[in-house]
């Protein structure tokens, strides 16, 4: 399997498509919950937003100078669209955007009807919850937590210091929890 840089070497050198193809295959998924945290409810803006994405990566690729790790200059660029994007939807449609948490994958042995139905009611509860968290406070979580970057990466890709992470992921998990503990009683 070729390593990032090859594959990005390959399509800027040599303007082999399927080399970006490779490399946006690789980090699409990623790209989706970043948008999904940062941006639109609706799946069609959603869409539109990670489709803006790529096209902006498509472009901005030559110019990747590998000084940071590729997975933060893209995030960098999704936020920077999503952010982009729900600017404008707010002055078109005159109403606030909140992010959509990924569905979650069944699987082959997926549990009965009856525990179908309490898992999907969960999962609306906790998506519930989430929406409820500040854009930001989103952010940091999903970073975190599902992307798992440190706090050097959460930092570059939101243009803060670390120490400035830290202590924002701190607060945004204490608010996740009271709001879980609110939802609980």
């Amino acid at each position: 399997m070729k390593s990032d840089e090859a594959l990005i070497r390959q399509f800027v050198e040599d303007g082999d498509s399927k080399a970006f193809e490779t490399l946006v295959g690789r980090r699409l998924p990623s790209i989706r919950r970043i948008v999904a945290a940062a941006g639109p409810r609706e799946p069609e803006d959603r869409d539109d937003a990670v489709q803006e994405v790529l096209i902006r990566l498509h472009r901005s690729l030559p110019t990747y100078r590998f000084d940071a790790p590729l997975t933060t200059w893209i995030f960098r660029i999704a936020r920077n669209v999503t952010l982009d994007e729900e600017r404008k939807r707010r002055r078109t449609r005159g109403r606030e955007i909140r992010a959509f948490v990924a569905e979650t994958e069944t699987n082959e042995n997926s549990p009965g009807p009856e525990d179908q139905v309490l898992k999907k009611a969960r999962t609306e509860e906790l998506k519930e919850l989430f929406y409820r968290l500040s854009e930001k406070d989103r952010q940091l979580l999903l970073l975190r937590e599902q992307e798992e970057l440190s706090m050097v990466e959460i930092g570059a890709v939101l243009g803060i210091s670390p120490g400035t992470v830290k202590s924002r992921l701190s607060r945004a998990r204490k608010r996740a929890k009271l709001l879980y503990e609110e939802a609980g009683s």
